[in-house]
């Protein structure tokens, strides 16, 4: 699979101001994005017509695909393998990068997405799951354009780029990853929406403006759980057989007391800190925000605990009654079994979001 290179510190605002022809990339992208979800979410769904757009759309990104994006020396930095975020960077095949351009970050971005549409159409994924980062691209797309003169111009079709490998647990494997670098990218995106809503609010700037940067926030941060279903389209078996010891390897290479968590997780943790400043801003301001911009906090909302009864479900198929291993190295390390299952521990995480959440719907 492509290498995925992501900012040093997770955020847009460390990106330098440099590009090539990137911006243009972008909106030929976006036009694209545009016509799917309008397939995507017509009123009449055929399988066979929607297959064959999102062919036409992998022939028609493979133009703008650049492998091998160009960096300076020392600009790729060296992982730290006694830090938690290297170690699991390392595992899911991501590169910090310093100083790192937005024309470099945008071709990452263009890259990623790419190898997603080229694999969506073998996968088991849902329409209204695709449909979500379809929606993720499209603010993104336009978190990207906003500000840039109007480059409109015409990729010609090029080869598809055949990315996935053909045997079935590498295969796995490979899904199991590029989903990893979906959700990293799209979470930067939402951290920086977020950032700004919080300013927005701060500064008293129109509704309107709050409820886009809340609404783009939202549906970039439900991209997210879209890549996490994107990245378990394979069975239990195979989930059981390749892709936990494939990571009970790596956890054991890497010495770590635990299993993989999302604390490890560089992109999830700085969104976590900026959803928690916004929901702290907003409950301290509710009283003087609008309905319009309280309808985008309750949107975020729905996708922030749907998030995690997705994920639930997504546990209870893969592992059944089994415990995760984050669950399994806690418990070798207490030197007692836990009773509850992965099922059950995110379930009980999802109550606690429900509870954080509730002053959004006056409880």
């Amino acid at each position: 699979m492509n290498k995925c290179y992501l900012p040093d510190h997770s955020s847009i605002k460390e990106l330098t101001v440099e590009y090539g022809n990137e911006i243009a990339k972008v909106q030929f992208f976006h036009n694209k994005v545009k016509d799917h979800i309008d397939i995507l979410l017509g009123q009449t769904y055929v399988l066979p017509a929607v297959l064959a757009a999102f062919s036409d759309f992998s022939a028609a990104l493979a133009a703008l695909i650049n492998p091998a994006i160009s960096f300076q020396d020392g600009q790729v930095r060296a992982k730290d393998m006694s830090n938690k975020f290297d170690i699991y960077d390392k595992y899911f095949e991501v590169n910090r990068v310093q100083s790192m351009s937005y024309g470099q970050f945008i071709q990452q971005y263009l890259d990623t997405s790419a190898e997603l549409v080229n694999e969506f159409q073998y996968t088991s994924m849902s329409r209204g799951e695709i449909a979500y980062i379809l929606k993720g691209w499209e603010a993104a797309n336009l978190i990207l354009l906003s500000g840039q003169q109007a480059q409109e111009r015409h990729f010609s079709e090029a080869k598809i780029v055949e990315v996935a490998p053909k045997d079935n647990d590498d295969r796995a494997l490979y899904r199991w990853k590029l989903a990893h670098h979906g959700f990293g990218i799209f979470m930067i995106f939402s951290g920086f929406a977020f950032e700004k809503a919080i300013a927005a609010i701060e500064q008293n700037d129109s509704d309107d403006i709050i409820a886009d940067w809340l609404d783009k926030g939202a549906h970039l941060f439900r991209a997210t759980t879209a890549c996490m279903e994107f990245g378990n389209s394979f069975t239990a078996a195979v989930y059981r057989g390749v892709i936990r010891p494939d990571m009970s390897r790596a956890n054991k290479e890497a010495n770590l007391p635990n299993g993989f968590s999302g604390t490890q997780n560089l992109e999830f943790v700085k969104w976590r800190k900026l959803k928690v400043q916004l929901l702290k801003l907003i409950k301290e301001k509710q009283a003087e925000l609008s309905n319009e911009v309280m309808e985008k906090v309750e949107l975020f909302r729905t996708y922030y605990l749907e998030d995690m009864h997705i994920h639930s479900i997504i546990a209870g198929r893969m592992v059944g009654i089994e415990k995760s291993l984050l669950q399994e190295g806690i418990s070798a390390k207490k030197g007692k079994p836990m009773s509850i299952t992965a099922g059950d521990m995110l379930r009980m995480m999802a109550a606690m979001r429900d509870k954080e959440t509730a002053f959004i719907m006056g409880k």
